[in-house]
């Protein structure tokens, strides 16, 4: 028996998954004596968590009656969520403390452990048949 799942309870997961997942690489990372890595891997999965829980919180203004109000709140936004993610390319590129190519990777935390998530029971899943 399944039950509903919410907007809130996805982000929960999936927000909490991809901190978890960046943690942990950044740990690895200042073990191996990396530490800019380290800051830019957290540093972009804490804006990639932050820009996810955004997108679910936006996600009633697409869902206005009037249909030119309704995108014009969309598109405001989504332009908001933009200005959020260059938040830490703009700090990893203006110090020299945070790792530019692992702040990237930390923004696109959220979109890997999906995948990741969605993969693995693709894989497992085939394993059973």
């Amino acid at each position: 028996m399944e039950t509903d799942t919410t907007v809130l309870d996805i982000q929960k997961r999936y927000g909490s998954r991809a901190m978890t997942l960046s943690i942990c690489i950044a740990l690895l990372f200042v073990l191996l004596g990396y530490k800019d890595v380290c800051r830019g891997l957290v540093l972009g999965g804490l804006f990639s968590t932050l820009n996810f829980v955004l997108m679910g919180q936006f996600l009633r203004y697409r869902l206005d009656n009037n249909r030119k109000s309704g995108t014009k709140k969309a598109l405001i936004a989504l332009l908001i969520r933009y200005v959020i993610l260059a938040i830490p390319i703009v700090i990893s590129v203006r110090s020299n403390k945070y790792n530019l190519p692992a702040t990237v990777v930390g923004i696109f935390m959220v979109q890997l452990v999906i995948m990741i998530e969605n993969g693995s029971r693709l894989l497992f899943a085939s394993f059973k048949h």
